[in-house]
């Protein structure tokens, strides 16, 4: 922000701003799907992640299921089991909203029944290295398996291991260590739980395995644990690594740090190095983030989380990871998270409501659609257009879609009229029109009030409502071409007609 003396200089430049209309962007997607472009896309990609103390709170139990987060999900490792508890769930605080130990008692499981259709991964505990931590373990799987049944798809031990050293494991726990623990752990899952199952699980590839906070940290780097035999028993079913893209840092700002394409790309190519290596050498193996979202901090950073302008940076986030060849992103979900995508229960003063990061996801959502075949293509716009972000969408092998970002933070406060991106798009021969959809919202820090081709979602009486009138407009195509305005701080799918 700008102080008292600089003021007039600010304000003559956000005069410049809005006296000169910014250059034209012509966009231009191959007809067919390029080389470049995605793998076919899973279209469970953007799904949730929910830590253990927060799950009732999102799902509830039998006796009072959270609909409103059912409806939610319809419209899209500190763990120990007390058999003897009564309580769903018992939890000993920790920080950034994240306890320093949870546990759960039976009823705490039913909360697994109330997103039916659902699939589910489970986290089993390791980092607990009591002497009762592995049959504690053991426990809770079987009664994770026989209460999902076959809507378990994979476990996965652990989490966040590379911070164990010094934390709970000595300070030089290294990437051996931790294949041993791992090993010991599947093998017991398997042989204990999983052998004569009686819902067509895999008895011995049913994990999912490294759960690494970061691409690589010392020795716990993929290829690594892979070198060293962690998949030596055939257990690893899938790959998960942990990525977030800030945290609390000075630094951190909803411009530069978020909706800033450059940033993005930036941040999710730490991670090509493991998928790829994991493509080439273990084809079979998925790799996903199985624990991400803007920032670790978690609260307190109301600037950058849970406003219009993180709606649209995890649109860009979400598409870029595709074009990765990403399979998954499990979205971390928390009451008190800042970046959570609804509060599923009263909080303080405050009904359950739909928060903006979930228009991010409504609008992936429809983008993915419901064709079988869908690929992203990212369209390079070069460096200098680091605040617009552009995608091409096909399906089976046709583009279908584009998909445009104008990540130019703008708010009702700023001192200058909303700018403009002009734009031309290229469109197959024979293609006379195309609709446009819009996610509107007042200004990159508005946390309501927000629209996704016309339609808007709330809470109401213990359900999600929704409000508004479907709305779209006709883009005329001549000559195989068509120009578009978007504003700063708005998302466009313009859907081939």
């Amino acid at each position: 922000m700008l102080r008292e003396a600089s003021s007039l200089v600010g304000l003559c430049l956000a005069l410049q701003v809005a006296a000169f209309s910014e250059p034209l962007i012509k966009f231009a997607a191959p007809d067919l799907v390029p080389h470049g472009a995605s793998q076919i896309v899973d279209h469970a990609f953007a799904s949730f992640s929910f830590p253990a103390h927060w799950l009732p709170d999102f799902a509830g139990n039998n006796s009072h299921p959270n609909l409103f987060s059912r409806d939610i999900l319809d419209l899209l490792d500190r763990t120990y089991y007390n058999s003897s508890q009564k309580e769903s769930i018992f939890v000993e605080t920790g920080a950034n909203g994240i306890p320093s130990a949870v546990y759960v008692g039976p009823v705490y499981f039913e909360a697994f029944h109330n997103f039916p259709g659902s699939l589910w991964s489970f986290q089993a505990n390791l980092a607990n290295n009591a002497t009762w931590g592995l049959n504690n373990t053991l426990e809770v799987c079987e009664q994770v398996m026989n209460t999902l049944k076959s809507s378990l798809i994979t476990f996965e031990i652990g989490n966040e291991v590379d911070l164990y050293p010094c934390a709970v494991r000595p300070c030089d726990y290294d990437i051996h260590d931790y294949l041993q623990e791992w090993t010991t752990y599947a093998d017991a899952i398997s042989e204990s739980v999983l052998r004569g199952n009686r819902y067509g699980l895999d008895e011995q590839k049913f994990f999912q395995a490294l759960v690494f906070a970061n691409a690589e940290l010392k020795s716990f780097t993929t290829p690594n644990a892979f070198n060293g035999g962690i998949d030596l028993t055939n257990h690893v079913k899938s790959v998960s690594l942990h990525h977030y893209a800030a945290g609390n840092q000075a630094w951190v700002r909803l411009q530069e740090t978020f909706m800033n394409h450059t940033a993005v790309v930036a941040n999710l190519s730490i991670y090509s190095p493991a998928n790829n290596y994991l493509k080439s050498n273990y084809p079979d193996i998925t790799f996903l983030l199985g624990e991400t979202n803007s920032d670790y901090t978690n609260i307190l950073m109301n600037q950058v989380e849970g406003v219009f302008g993180s709606s649209l940076w995890l649109i860009d986030y979400l598409l870029y990871g595709m074009s990765l060849n990403i399979t998954r992103f499990n979205l971390i979900q928390g009451t008190t998270f800042g970046y959570t995508g609804w509060v599923p229960v009263p909080t303080g003063s405050m009904q359950p409501y739909v928060r903006p990061p979930l228009y991010g996801q409504i609008v992936v959502a429809d983008i993915i659609g419901q064709n079988p075949h869908v690929q992203i293509f990212p369209i390079d716009l070069g460096a200098e257009h680091w605040k617009f972000s552009a995608y091409g969408v096909y399906e089976s092998t046709k583009l279908s879609k584009y998909v445009l970002v104008n990540l130019d933070e703008w708010n009702s406060t700023t001192r200058y009229p909303r700018p403009t991106q002009k734009v031309t798009l290229n469109f197959p021969s024979g293609v006379s029109s195309a609709t446009v959809q819009r996610l509107l919202g007042a200004g990159a820090s508005a946390d309501s009030d927000i629209s996704w081709g016309g339609l808007s979602w709330n809470y109401t009486h213990g359900r999600l409502t929704q409000s508004g009138q479907p709305h779209h407009e006709i883009l005329r195509i001549t000559r195989g071409m068509a120009k578009l305005t978007i504003p700063s701080t708005e998302a466009v799918v313009v859907t081939l007609g």
